[in-house]
Formats: structure tokens, C-alpha cells, sequence
């Protein structure tokens, strides 16, 4: 039957026995090939349990309270949802329909809103997206929730039909892979997860020296800033879900006060180079409106064109990283270089040097004299096969 609260304290009342009281089923998503390291996160989670990877994103049990701190320190993922309904019956309109009336919308949901469905359906004798949509917004209807409204808070619901079982599930957090709503990008901008995902690998902490050569919008060296100072994804965000009815705001404040702090660490020296100087003039303005440019030094100039012994000399670095997403096929042709050549043109000059790179083809590097490839991990960007590949430059 539709739940529709009698009054604000009902419900309250039914928030905290169905809602607040019990562990909830989520779902955080990621790239392709970054399912192990959005587990490893997930599970230093509060009481987080049943830790499961899946392609695409990880599984887990948590308290609802576990919301607040995943929201705000998940780095790999680029969404995360609570799981509402699963694995029921559907195999006619009507029936899912109803199916979709038994979740306690009401609960979950302001009563006027401004919702987004996204359909899946495999496998299934329900296949019309419009038809599946329609049942999802007349459930909610019947909860005295108008899905429709304007000048209303956004949500999206999640409806997946596969093999006659229907599951949905409400996102928390919007696009986590964006840190912020006004970050300026250039054409090779990446996101945000992506390059928290290299930093990982990359053992940033590690380094006493970090260069970018081929900087962008400089993604890879606010990430590498913010993983090493410890400062979290979600602190200048506010997510979609602070709308609802059962987000409770003291314990969003009390999660920034636990987690929300950063370490009082001092970061290695970091260099943001890139031969476009709107490049250079973006990465500026995004480090500085996430308060990190004290951290790094920016300058215009052709990585070939980089004297990487006398950089780790000035320095003193014995570790130091090349840390980059670099030009492949078009754009690497644009800097006046064969697609193949200039990643190695610029490996060659680099001895001593570790590297972590976002790159699509480490088979240029195989047979480098000088480079030795340690690890390549396969992984989907943008729709896209890329690859982390990570080595280091004989000297």
C-alpha cells in the first residue's frame, strides 16, 4: 500500500524505523578497471560490510549514517545510490507498477521534486523506456509525491529490468566525479576520479618531486595535492539527496568535523607545465579556487624541452614523479610531434625518473631502451580503453 504521512511527524516517526534504524544496500559506481581500489576505499567505510565488486562499481551494506562520510571522502567513485527495491517480479506494466508502489517513496523523496528516470532493460519482456518510466513516476504519485514539479529539488531514480526482475535505486551524490560546479576545463581535461584512480597507483606520498608536463586543466595535480594533504572529494560540494526528508544535517556537520579536516603534511614540490598557455591559465584558476596554487609551480613551455636532471638537482630529489595524462594520436601531432614519438621523446630525457601515466597505448613504450614498463592496468574512460601504465626510466 502507499505510505503518504499523516503529518510531518509521522513522518519523522517512520524515517527513523525504516530509514535511519536499519542498514541500507549501496552502490557505488566507478570506471571500468577501478572496481579495486573504490573497494578498498568503501570498506575503511564506518561498519561497511559485504563489501562486493561488480563490473563497474561496488556493492555494500552499511548503516545509513554511513551515507554522510562516503559522500564526502569517496575519491574513485562517480556515484553512489541506495538500493530501494530489488530482484521483483515484472513482467507486465501493472505488476511492476505495483511492485514499485511497495517502496516507501515517501520516505525517501520531498513531495515535490524535479525527477530524472534512467531506464535499463535486458532481457526482459518490458523493454519500452517511456512505458517503464511511466510506472515509476505513477508510483510515486500515489505516495503523494509530484515528480514533476517546478522550481523543485533534482533527484534521479534508477529503474533496471533484467530477465523479468525489476531493482531501483535513488542516487545520493549527483556526478561525483566532479569536486566542483565551476571548475574551467580545457580540451584534454579528465575526470576528476579518473586522475584520483592514477594517484592511487602512483604512490604519490612516496615522491619527493612531481611534474606534470602536460598539465591540462591540472586535475592530476590538484588530486595528487588533495590525496596527499588529506583533504576530502566532497568538501565543496552539496549533494542532490540534502533535499530529502531523511537527510539529517548535524550528522552531515558531524561527519565534516570527523573526516572533513586536512593533514597537516607538507606536500613534495609540484611542477605544472603545458605548451598551451590557456592550458597553463586554467590549471591557475582551478588550483587556486580549490586553494592548493601556493602548492605548485606553473609554467608554458614543451615537455620536450624539459632538462628533467637539473629539475630533480634543483630539488633534491632523489624519487621524483612524472605524474601525466600526455597527448596521444591527434592532440600529440598538434605539438609538433608523431603520435608514437613524443611520450618517448620526452621518457628518453627522464632517467631516475618514476612515472604514472594515463595513456591508451603502452605498447609505444615496450621497446624503449631506457623505459622499463612495471605495471599496465587496463581501464574504460569516457567510453574510451585507456590504461594506467607505471614504470620507471633507467638511467
Amino acid at each position: 500500500m502507499p505510505h503518504v504521512p499523516s503529518s510531518d511527524a509521522a513522518r519523522t516517526r517512520a524515517i527513523k524505523r525504516y530509514v535511519w534504524a536499519r542498514d541500507q544496500r549501496f552502490v557505488a559506481t566507478c570506471a571500468l578497471g577501478v572496481e579495486p581500489l573504490l573497494a578498498a576505499e568503501v570498506a575503511a567505510l564506518p561498519a561497511a560490510a559485504a563489501v562486493a565488486q561488480r563490473p563497474g562499481g561496488v556493492v555494500f551494506d552499511a548503516p545509513f549514517d554511513s551515507l554522510y562520510p562516503a559522500l564526502l571522502t569517496l575519491r574513485t567513485a562517480e556515484s553512489l545510490r541506495v538500493v530501494l527495491a530489488t530482484n521483483v517480479a515484472a513482467t507486465t506494466y501493472p505488476m511492476l507498477h505495483d511492485q514499485l508502489t511497495r517502496v516507501r517513496w515517501s520516505l525517501w523523496l520531498p513531495e515535490r521534486c524535479a525527477l530524472t528516470v534512467r531506464v535499463v532493460s535486458r532481457a526482459s519482456r518490458l523493454r519500452d523506456a517511456a512505458g517503464l518510466e511511466h510506472a515509476l513516476r505513477g508510483a510515486l504519485r500515489r505516495h503523494g509525491i509530484e515528480p514533476d514539479a517546478d522550481d523543485a529539488p533534482p533527484f534521479t531514480v534508477h529503474l533496471r529490468i533484467e530477465q523479468d526482475r525489476a531493482s531501483s535505486s535513488l542516487d545520493l551524490g549527483g556526478a561525483l566525479y566532479r569536486r566542483s560546479g565551476d571548475k574551467w576545463v580545457s580540451r584534454t581535461t579528465i575526470r576528476e576520479t579518473t586522475a584520483a584512480a592514477l594517484v592511487r597507483h602512483a604512490d604519490v606520498p612516496g615522491a619527493d618531486l612531481v611534474l606534470d608536463p602536460f598539465c591540462g586543466s591540472g586535475t592530476l595535480l590538484a588530486e595528487a595535492l588533495e590525496a596527499t594533504l588529506g583533504v576530502p572529494a566532497g568538501r565543496r560540494r552539496t549533494p542532490p539527496f540534502a533535499a530529502s526528508p531523511a537527510w539529517k544535517l548535524e550528522r552531515a556537520r558531524h561527519a565534516s568535523r570527523l573526516f572533513g579536516a586536512a593533514e597537516t603534511v607538507s606536500p613534495p614540490p609540484m611542477l605544472g607545465r603545458d605548451a598551451d598557455e590557456r592550458a597553463v591559465a586554467i590549471t591557475r584558476r582551478n588550483l587556486e579556487a580549490a586553494e592548493l596554487l601556493e602548492h605548485v609551480a606553473l609554467e608554458t613551455g614543451r615537455a620536450q624541452d624539459l632538462d628533467f636532471a637539473a629539475l630533480a638537482r634543483d630539488a633534491g630529489a632523489t624519487a621524483p614523479l612524472l605524474l601525466s595524462n600526455p597527448p596521444y594520436g591527434k592532440a600529440a601531432t598538434s605539438l609538433g610531434a608523431p603520435p608514437d614519438e613524443l611520450l618517448r621523446d620526452v621518457l628518453s630525457n627522464a632517467s631516475g625518473w618514476r612515472f604514472a601515466l594515463l595513456f591508451p597505448a603502452p605498447d609505444v613504450l615496450a621497446n624503449h631502451p631506457k623505459v622499463q614498463v612495471e605495471q599496465r592496468l587496463p581501464v574504460v574512460t569516457g567510453g574510451l580503453r585507456n590504461a594506467f601504465v607505471l614504470g620507471s626510466v633507467r638511467p
